[in-house]
């Protein structure tokens, strides 16, 4: 039961991706575009490419804390993700805005705009977080 109540709450966490700005961290790093191939931003990117293609359990392996997710708990997140981008229309487009990394460089926020297939614009910060396999978004 323990199991199973951990797995829903995250499951809503993970859904709260699309779905809910976590707002200015008020960090006074300099915000700005980056094109590095393991920056921030890129794994962001690789993460909207995959949820705009459809591939949810994909975009679920960029989240700090999946890798120790059962395959059985992973496929429900992915299901559970699938039913709430269908349910708007999937993600249509997306746009960085920007980037700001910590001064010790192990943490960052990506500001993305989303646009979903039923038309709604969502603007919203992801925090990352560096790990020893890249950069990942932040377990909530």
């Amino acid at each position: 039961m323990k199991k199973v109540l951990i797995f829903a709450i995250t499951a809503f966490v993970v859904c709260g991706f699309a779905f809910v700005s976590c707002g200015q961290s008020g960090e006074s790093t300099e915000t700005t575009k980056s094109s590095k191939k393991n920056s921030p931003t890129a794994t962001l990117e690789k993460v909207l490419k995959e949820l705009k293609n459809k591939d949810y359990k994909a975009a679920l392996m960029y989240t700090v804390g999946t890798e120790n997710y059962t395959e059985e708990e992973v496929n429900g997140l992915a299901e559970l993700m699938q039913m709430v981008y269908e349910a708007n229309g999937g993600l249509k487009d997306y746009e960085i805005l920007g980037e700001t990394i910590s001064e010790d460089g192990q943490a960052a926020s990506v500001a993305v705009k989303c646009t979903f297939g039923n038309g709604e614009v969502q603007e919203d910060t992801e925090q990352m977080v560096l790990t020893e396999n890249g950069w990942k978004i932040a377990e909530w």
